[in-house]
């Protein structure tokens, strides 16, 4: 039975359950927008606009096998953004993401979205999945697929075919989680070699399954692949910092006290926005923000076809904030770093954890930089110290995973 929860309610709260860690589904029925009518059924639509046609009802419904709710909504020529009360959706017209922290069981949205999407775009197949997470807190607390990273696989398994899995980083309690399909109609599919240059930056590994391995090559050979991007000049990248252990000084301003000195909801999110410095990371960005009682934050924004999300769990006990961005990193600020070091040392001003982890993912795109640029990146963060480092070389995609303490 599939309960149904009034707007801004915390499932996640109400059961007790403060896991901070999110977890992140994208699924892709196209690489980009602009290529989405070769995976409709024509038949059925007239005139294509992918997703973002699906009835906001329908949105509803599926949000409620997930076990969460709709806050506010803010759109513009290219994405909706939806700012749930546990995390965020971002809808394009090619492609769906959708991040859920607690114990709500995001898994259980995937039929129902494949559903809407067929019904009311004619989507067909799905090009690409993606699934991560980083490990929980609390795994104990879990429900539903998501009470092992083993029954989450299998549960994906069930919907998706070719789908590889892996458990990155060293720390049992630091390590990340990834699922990925291959592009389904194979077009970036290449070999990946493993390269001598890269061994002195990797350390001790898990694959789970699949055969894509730590960095291949450090040719600086351009890659024309499209992925992601027709009709962009950035690559599509996507960097997540994971925060623990957060300054309590600095977590102040995500509690709220009472209404004679701050708001809560929407007008508490403006207030945390402008006191903590979120607003000005992306100054021409439109943001949407939300402050929860008695404490918690969250934020979408939006820039062009482009958005970055903020979540926080403020309480000593299990104080955790987490950052993610598909804005090119190159648009970051800061000139005395190289960029993706100037936009973690800008999160981390704001939080001040005692220790962190990031994953930088970046398409294959023919402004892409060479894989020794990558690994290279994120070599040196002020203050902290590198526990671990790791490029990994897949379908069309580099990413790199580091872990850092103080």
């Amino acid at each position: 039975m599939v309960n149904s929860y009034a707007p801004g309610e915390n499932y996640s709260a109400q059961e007790g359950s403060f896991e901070g860690p999110e977890k992140l589904l994208e699924i892709w029925f196209s690489p980009s927008p602009e290529g989405i009518i070769a995976h409709q059924n024509l038949s059925t639509v007239e005139e294509p606009k992918g997703l973002r046609i699906i009835p906001r009802p329908c949105l509803d419904k599926m949000l409620s096998l997930v076990k969460c709710t709709v806050l506010n909504v803010i759109t513009n020529s290219d994405v909706d953004a939806y700012l749930l009360s546990e995390s965020s959706m971002f809808v394009y017209p090619h492609k769906v993401i959708l991040k859920t922290c607690g114990t709500t069981t995001l898994l259980y949205a995937v039929p129902k979205l494949l559903e809407l999407a067929k019904e009311y775009c004619g989507f067909e197949k799905v090009w690409r999945v993606f699934y991560s997470r980083k490990a929980f807190m609390f795994p104990e607390r879990q429900v539903g697929p998501h009470r092992s990273w083993e029954d989450e696989i299998e549960f994906l398994d069930k919907y998706f075919d070719g789908g590889s899995s892996y458990k990155i980083g060293s720390g049992l309690h630091d390590q990340w989680h990834l699922y990925l399909t291959k592009p389904l109609d194979d077009v970036l599919h290449h070999q990946n070699i493993l390269n001598p240059y890269f061994k002195g930056v990797m350390r001790e590994h898990e694959i789970r399954s699949g055969e894509s391995t730590p960095a291949a090559s450090d040719s600086d050979e351009e890659d024309p692949s499209p992925f992601g991007n027709a009709g962009h000049s950035y690559p599509d990248q996507t960097v997540e910092i994971h925060m623990t252990g957060l300054s309590q000084e600095k977590m102040k301003q995500y509690f709220y006290h009472d209404a004679s000195k701050t708001a809560s909801g929407l007008e508490g999110g403006v207030w945390v926005d402008q006191q903590t410095g979120i607003d000005q990371l992306y100054p021409s960005a439109k943001i949407d923000s939300y402050l929860f009682e008695p404490c918690g934050y969250s934020s979408n924004g939006l820039w062009q076809d482009r958005y970055f999300t903020f979540h926080v769990t403020p309480e000593p006990e299990c104080s955790y904030a987490s950052f993610e961005t598909n804005i090119p990193v190159e648009r970051s600020h800061g000139h005395e770093h190289r960029p993706i070091e100037a936009l973690i040392s800008q999160v981390l001003a704001i939080f001040d954890p005692s220790s962190f982890t990031v994953t930088y993912f970046t398409s294959h795109h023919e402004e892409h930089h060479s894989q020794r640029h990558m690994v290279h990146s994120m070599a040196a963060i002020d203050g902290y110290r590198r526990t671990n480092r790791i490029l990994y070389e897949f379908d069309g995609y580099d990413l790199v995973y580091g872990h850092y303490e103080k």
